[in-house]
């Protein structure tokens, strides 16, 4: 029933990207070259940065299919109003240079809105007397701010690795069905969540298949912030819809974009020196792109399969604790606490040099 639309949503997903590298193929030949020298560039030709655009076009267009539209779908709705957040990437795939706090400041409309058009306020986070403060309009609205839009910038920044940010969206939907298929319905939710993630589901598959692991195809600013807005409401609001479930759930299901984001801005501030919204090719996925690199895997494709995969494996276990225990939130704690351990002492295992607080990243 819930996967009746998601072949449909995937077919469209590809012809759309088929039709975007092609152009991008007829562009380059123009001389309008879509290659980046930036330090996170692992491409050496150029590549369309429209993913995005082919996922969003072919969820909009098959949940209308589906039957659903702006005045009876809250899910729909949302698709609209996120935007703003596509529209902030959109102009960095154009190559329009936009500052890092000028995107902040532009992403900053899309959880406003959620706030006061679906009313989506987090008022407990089981921290005890904080919650007080989540109580009072402005702390609320200034919470789910930065939570969105913190999640958003973070689904960007582990964008770099071919299929890298569409296998950990997929790796919870198979978490998900991994953990009710062992203990029963975890969220009690309406059908139209259900449907509607798997039309999503089809159209990152549809994207993914040209995208991972032979990088036919990228996903773009604008594809990593529109789905960063979606999935971020999607998570919130399933929560909120449950009661039964814990606040942390949502946390432990972004634990990876989260430490991410957080670790990058200690390192660069901290122990670098550096700019914190500086970028730079020494996030995770980087260090083990890097590390496959020196194992003799030569072709860039295998090491693109492999950090994902080796990722993806350590990313399934932790997804699938938190959907279990979903309603405990001293165990949910501990294992956001034991995932942010062990992604340092991954990290640190994989690049030593960062222990050492003189030494420098040449960008």
């Amino acid at each position: 029933m819930y996967l009746e639309f998601l072949p449909a949503a995937a077919i469209l997903s590809f012809c759309l990207c088929i039709v975007l590298i092609y152009l991008d193929k007829r562009a380059a030949k123009l001389g309008d070259s879509n290659l980046r020298n930036s330090p996170q560039t692992l491409h050496k030709k150029s590549v369309s940065r429209f993913g995005g655009v082919a996922i969003l076009l072919a969820l909009a267009f098959t949940s209308y299919v589906a039957g659903y539209n702006w005045n009876n779908s809250v899910y729909f709705q949302v698709g609209i109003l996120a935007l703003p957040a596509f529209l902030v990437g959109f102009f960095d795939d154009l190559k329009i240079s936009v500052q890092p706090w000028k995107r902040i400041l532009m992403l900053t409309p899309v959880p406003i809105i959620y706030f006061y058009y679906f009313d989506l306020r987090v008022l407990n986070l089981d921290i005890g007397f904080l919650d007080n403060f989540l109580e009072i309009e402005f702390f609320a609205l200034l919470f789910i701010c930065f939570s969105i839009v913190g999640m958003t910038n973070a689904f960007n920044l582990i964008d770099g690795i071919n299929g890298l940010l569409v296998s950990y969206l997929v790796s919870i939907l198979i978490a998900l069905n991994i953990v009710e298929s062992a203990i029963g319905p975890i969220f009690d939710i309406a059908d139209e969540f259900r449907i509607y993630t798997n039309i999503l589901l089809g159209a990152l598959i549809g994207f993914l298949i040209l995208n991972y692991p032979f990088g036919k195809i990228f996903m773009g600013d604008a594809g990593a912030y529109y789905l960063g807005a979606l999935v971020c409401f999607g998570l919130i609001h399933a929560h909120l819809e449950n009661n039964s479930s814990s606040p942390w759930v949502v946390m432990c299901l972004l634990a990876y974009p989260f430490t991410d984001l957080c670790f990058s801005v200690f390192r660069k501030k901290i122990i670098l020196g550096t700019k914190a919204m500086q970028p730079d090719a020494e996030h995770l996925h980087h260090v083990i792109f890097s590390r496959l690199g020196e194992l003799k895997f030569k072709h860039e494709r295998a090491k693109h399969f492999f950090t994902v995969v080796f990722i993806t494996l350590f990313n399934l276990p932790y997804l699938c604790l938190s959907l279990y225990f979903s309603n405990n939130s001293i165990v949910l704690m501990f294992i956001i606490f034991a995932y942010i351990i062990s992604y340092l002492l991954i990290y640190f295992s994989l690049s030593p040099r960062f222990l050492l607080g003189n030494e420098k990243i040449n960008n």
